[in-house]
């Protein structure tokens, strides 16, 4: 298959994303031949790799379609792919109208879409709606309505933040565990004073092992092009945190996963990249479905050498071009997020405990999100910050309960 667009002429992209994602895109287009413009006004890793070309005008950050729809307008390039790397990125760029979407591509559904997926709410009535299996899900916009669930329920629940962004931006991590009503009352009562709202969402229990990450591409057809799927080996910040290590597993051993996948991708016409979060329940023997991701994860390196290019599928879609389908690929892959991956292996030595999951195989053999030998300094960079960030998190209280944001601490 040619790689190069059926006009004979290569578009540019704008990446919209200053981190991990937005960096192995930026690697994988440019390693073709793509020119790469960032979009957003940031110091992160990505204005660190050698291939960082800032956009014309940068921008903060935004879900607002129409304040996007205005930068775009006033750019003096002709056309461009977008790709969006973030869920505030993706809702703007998805929301954009149809007269600047022919001027600049992109491999995304329509906003209400993508909103059902990074809405939690949203999201958990559309599992219903489509019986899908998750884990018991309740809206609490206010203190008051705590008086849905019993006082054995909230000896240790998780209470999920409706915006995950905004929450990880003031409190660092994906949500917050309680072990009482008074707890759980506090921890409201702070996410409303910075706009955060959540839900409780039912914890199963369960080894590293028995969560699976599916990562997939459906083309403009509705086609699934691809998917590959993943188990977890370790997560950072412990039980609230991002999966920093992980290997490759067949697809038939997550099957009634990605048969609800299929499901729910067809149901809502979904469109582009996506990374979706299963666990397996050992008490009814289903995967339940925790959370979709539209847009390109971390591991992007890793899904790319297992054989789904997910960078290069996403332009060529954008364009109306052909996109390849993933080839079959082989167990035992790993991936890691090195500086994460070390924290939570040390996590584990400080309790002289042995860490879940491989630790040589990954490190020796794995995909790494970060340090590339032919792009070396977004990692120095990255150790820096995030040496830093740590340092001040262990300062931070986590909301309403006046201990550190990070349980590793």
């Amino acid at each position: 298959m040619s790689t190069t667009p059926r006009d004979g002429q290569q578009l540019p992209v704008l990446i919209f994303g200053p981190h991990i994602a937005a960096l192995g895109v930026l690697r994988r287009l440019t390693a073709r031949g793509i020119r790469c413009y960032v979009v957003d006004q940031t110091d992160d890793i990505i204005v660190r790799s050698r291939w960082y070309r800032p956009a014309e005008r940068t921008m903060p950050e935004t879900p607002d379609s129409d304040v996007l729809a205005t930068y775009l307008s006033a750019l003096r390039v002709k056309r461009a792919v977008l790709i969006p790397c973030s869920d505030n990125w993706t809702l703007a760029a998805s929301g954009l109208p149809e007269e600047l979407r022919e001027r600049f591509p992109m491999s995304l559904p329509p906003r209400d879409v993508i909103q059902q997926f990074v809405d939690k709410e949203r999201f958990s009535k559309l599992t219903d709606r489509l019986a899908i299996p998750r884990p018991r899900t309740v809206r609490l916009p206010q203190p008051e309505d705590l008086a849905q669930l019993s006082d054995a329920e909230l000896e240790n629940a998780f209470l999920k933040p409706t915006d995950p962004q905004l929450h990880r931006k003031h409190f660092g991590t994906k949500g917050t565990f309680v072990h009482s009503r008074k707890e759980a009352e506090r921890v409201l009562r702070a996410g409303a004073a910075v706009g955060v709202s959540f839900i409780f969402q039912e914890w199963i229990s369960g080894d590293m092992g028995s969560t699976v990450l599916v990562d997939g591409f459906v083309d403009r057809e509705g086609t699934v092009a691809g998917m590959v799927v993943r188990r977890r080996l370790r997560v950072a910040p412990p039980m609230v945190g991002n999966t920093v290590s992980s290997v490759s597993i067949p697809l038939d051993e997550a099957r009634p996963a990605t048969d609800g996948l299929r499901r729910i991708l067809a149901e809502t016409g979904f469109r582009g990249a996506f990374n979706v979060e299963f666990k397996f329940d050992v008490r009814d023997g289903l995967f339940k479905v925790i959370e979709l991701n539209p847009r390109p994860a971390w591991y992007i390196a890793t899904i790319a050498n297992l054989g789904l290019d997910i960078p290069w599928s996403i332009y060529r879609d954008a364009q109306g071009l052909d996109v390849e389908h993933a080839r079959p690929y082989s167990a035992g892959r790993y991936g890691l997020y090195e500086f994460r991956d070390a924290v939570a292996i040390g996590g584990y030595l400080r309790r002289l405990r042995r860490p879940d999951g491989a630790v040589i195989g990954p490190w020796l053999r794995g995909d790494r999100t970060v340090f590339w030998w032919r792009d070396p300094l977004p990692a120095f960079h990255g150790t820096s910050r995030f040496l830093s960030r740590r340092l001040g998190r262990r300062r931070r209280p986590a909301p309403g309960t006046g201990r550190s944001a990070d349980p590793a601490t």
